[in-house]
């Protein structure tokens, strides 16, 4: 009971029309994919095709890996209704040859009781989703950057599927404005014996639009497989504390799960940054459901050790990129 109503869950936060597909399908299996994928995205309601960046950009648009300088490495970790926790793990660095990074996405249902088809106590069964990327990603001459994830997916409940999908993504900036597009999960289905659960495929297109040096806004709009047109908008605030350390104020509101019951969709988050190292947290409304909790580290070494590194300079952290 517990299993089906984590699936549940996951589903009325991805919104009714993925829950009625999961529900013909017999499975919840593969949207886990549309689960946020660090805490500053989730901070910003998800929003930020056109200006996520760092090793993150892997599982949003793969063209934000273009701008690393060096190295950036990133975890996450979600707490969820019942027993869910989602955890991800990325790493990127520049190349020769572009920008190239790996992902790792898992998403436990902890461990849940199994019953015979008598009713009877049969062990226990341990639920999880995982996917890993791989991604590579460089800038045009013509100021466009590109790229391209390959992606592992494995499902267990009670049986095991695997599939294979990519995304392609592409940024750009027109004057001061940023735009993004990406085409997510493109590829085949789970495999369940006979029964083929499609992936939730999502074509992202958005903008980032910066206000001053301090903040920026970004907005969303997805078209998912299956699911009705949504949309994501945020914010964020950067200011300096002292001239080695920026804190950033986050807020976002998406769509995507209007239909979940009660407060859904909003989102509030504040992150902490250094030379070399950051730290994010967020906080977003899940309905009935209640509130999930994000946390996030996240490590660069594109600049040079504190020791020797010059003094920093503002644009140096209020920079638009959401990282």
């Amino acid at each position: 009971m517990n299993t089906l109503r984590a699936m549940l869950g996951i589903c009325l936060a991805l919104g009714p029309a993925a829950a009625a597909r999961a529900a013909d399908n017999g499975t919840a299996s593969g949207l886990f994919l549309r689960l946020p994928a660090s805490a500053a995205g989730t901070g910003m309601g998800e929003a930020g095709v056109a200006v996520v960046a760092g090793s993150p950009a892997i599982f949003v648009n793969p063209a934000g890996l273009a701008g690393l300088k060096g190295g950036y490495a990133s975890f996450s970790h979600s707490a969820w209704a019942e027993s869910l926790s989602y955890n991800t793990l990325s790493a990127a660095m520049r190349t020769r040859y572009g920008a190239a990074g790996l992902g790792l996405r898992y998403l436990s249902y902890g461990d849940i009781g199994a019953l015979d088809n008598t009713g009877a106590p049969a062990g226990s069964m341990s639920p999880r989703d995982i996917a890993l990327d791989a991604a590579l990603a460089s800038k045009l001459e013509n100021g466009l950057s590109v790229g391209i994830t390959g992606r592992y997916i494995n499902s267990r409940i009670m049986r095991s599927a695997s599939a294979v999908a990519f995304d392609l993504g592409a940024m750009g900036a027109v004057g001061q404005t940023f735009f993004g597009a990406a085409l997510q999960n493109a590829g085949g289905g789970l495999e369940y014996g006979e029964e083929v659960s499609p992936l939730p495929l999502n074509l992202k297109l958005g903008a980032g639009l910066p206000y001053g040096r301090d903040f920026i806004a970004a907005v969303d709009l997805n078209l998912t497989r299956g699911a009705a047109p949504w949309v994501a908008v945020g914010g964020k605030y950067t200011m300096l504390v002292r001239d080695d350390i920026a804190m950033s104020l986050r807020a976002g509101y998406n769509t995507a799960s209007s239909d979940a019951g009660g407060v859904s969709g909003f989102a509030v988050g504040l992150g902490v940054a250094g030379l070399a190292a950051s730290f994010d947290y967020s906080l977003r409304t899940m309905g009935d459901f209640g509130l999930t909790h994000h946390i996030g580290l996240n490590f660069k070494w594109d600049t040079p050790p504190p020791s020797t590194a010059p003094r920093p300079s503002v644009l140096q952290y209020r920079q638009p990129l959401i990282r």
